[in-house]
């Protein structure tokens, strides 16, 4: 054993440490002893060893308090500690384990037992060592994402975004898949936008395609290709997304609204990077890298008989949570200057200020809807403060006020007018509620998609759609 293998011995018999001193010192350890743990503590800040070796039974602090102390030590915490004791009991022993203890030796012990127990306290060294390594590491990723007020085009200075920024740091340049969740409106396809451009395949194609905007067939051709003669209208061969996207990105959103059929073509792809076309037997090397976004609980669609299991372990390598904005409610007043002066650059007209109660009504609403019904409800309330160089609480419509704004009350306007203006606020909430999909809006409100269309022309609604 090379002498620079360090032991720091606590004993307070005599006889004890003498006997420990002789045997590691025999076996090539450099061995520091002291008789009470107070001492001991001072030498192993100004001496850290490799391991340390501690009685219980102690004048003043005992064993388990020697424990207590070295673990609450950023620096010290990483020393495996060997606690010496005559007790044998169960409940002894897991109150050691609890409070960090690596191993006992019992009294009386042997040579080759105390020798073994050392031996095995140096396997351990090397895990305390890889967890400080880790702990390192992410505290200095902490300390470089801490003050971040945005990641890529994401935006948000919260303890919630700061999380989802660390994650995306670490994933970004790996090849593996990763399954974005969170509500609709939550910005999933950002996150997907950044492990992109933020990672090593930024000089390669990124491909979004929403698993809900396509037909079964549709969908498989667009994410596949085809070949010419593959069904009707197929009058050429024509390469897929996956093909599009080849050494880059393919994005899937609304992963939980595929089909069954091609959940099995998308396992296939994952499994051994190969497309087959509609149409062809043969199958092609693709090199793309999947991540997929869903706001349904896919482990629910999996019990009912809807996802496949085996897709659901192979594309959930890597789970982003996108946090609600009601979760995140200090991020609102950073999100809602950034679409206003987002806003105003794209009517080419002058920067508005939010005024102290147009700010605290945006911070108090629940937003259902989460950060798109914010960029909806600001961009609303650009236009609706005219000339006006601040944006006023009158001014924003939010889901909540629907039937209880100024004017809409009884005989404040005329019953035509106040119809109207409380159908415009409903259309716009049922819009929010569902991030804008005019189809799921319009079942909402029990009315066609056509319908809805010619309402959100009539008032100038504002949605992403």
């Amino acid at each position: 054993m090379n002498s620079s293998t360090k032991v720091l011995l606590i004993e307070d018999d005599e006889n004890n440490r003498f006997l420990v001193e002789q045997i590691l010192g025999g076996a090539g350890f450099a061995v520091e002893s002291f008789d009470n743990a107070e001492r001991g503590l001072e030498g192993l800040s100004r001496n850290l060893p490799d391991i340390l070796i501690s009685d219980i039974n102690l004048p003043g602090m005992d064993g388990f308090g020697v424990v207590d102390a070295v673990r609450n030590d950023p620096v010290l915490r990483y020393i495996p500690i060997i606690l010496i004791t005559a007790q044998t009991e169960r409940d002894y022993l897991i109150r050691g384990f609890e409070r960090g203890a690596s191993d006992f030796l019992f009294k009386p012990f042997k040579k080759d037992e105390l020798l073994a127990r050392v031996q095995a306290a140096l396997g351990t060294k090397q895990l305390y060592l890889e967890q400080q390594r880790l702990e390192k590491q992410n505290a200095a990723l902490h300390r470089a994402l801490g003050d971040r007020t945005h990641y890529a085009e994401i935006l948000g200075q919260s303890r919630a975004m700061q999380r989802v920024y660390s994650l995306i740091e670490q994933v970004k340049d790996s090849s593996v898949s990763v399954l974005i969740t969170g509500e609709s409106g939550t910005g999933k396809e950002l996150v997907a936008r950044a492990l992109h451009f933020m990672g090593n395949r930024a000089a390669r194609p990124f491909v979004a395609q929403n698993c809900s905007a396509l037909q079964e067939q549709l969908l498989e051709s667009e994410l596949f290709g085809h070949v010419r003669g593959a069904f009707t209208g197929a009058v050429r061969d024509r390469e897929g997304l996956f093909e599009t996207a080849n050494g880059g990105t393919l994005f899937l959103d609304e992963l939980g609204d595929m089909p069954m059929g091609l959940q099995a073509k998308l396992l296939r792809v994952l499994q051994d990077g190969t497309v087959v076309p509609v149409g062809s037997n043969k199958a092609k090397k693709v090199d793309v890298r999947v991540v997929a976004a869903t706001n349904k609980p896919l482990e629910r669609l999996i019990k009912e008989g809807k996802f496949r299991e085996d897709l659901f372990y192979r594309i959930n390598v890597v789970q982003i949570e996108l946090p609600p904005l009601r979760d995140r409610s200090e991020d609102v007043p950073m999100l809602a200057e950034h679409f206003l002066a987002e806003r105003a650059r794209k009517e080419g007209r002058g920067v508005k200020q939010l005024s102290s109660s147009a700010l605290a009504r945006l911070s108090a609403h629940h937003w259902p809807g989460n950060v798109r019904e914010l960029q909806n409800e600001i961009s609303r309330a650009y236009l609706l403060s005219g000339d006006r160089s601040n944006v006023e609480a009158e001014d924003l419509l939010l889901s909540s006020d629907v039937g209880s704004r100024k004017g809409i009350t009884a005989g404040q306007l005329p019953l035509k007018e106040a119809l109207a203006a409380l159908e415009k606020e409903i259309i716009q909430a049922a819009l929010n509620e569902h991030g804008g999909n005019k189809s799921e809006a319009a079942r909402r409100l029990g009315i066609s998609r056509s319908n809805l269309i010619s309402k959100v022309q009539e008032y100038g609604l504002v949605t992403d759609e």
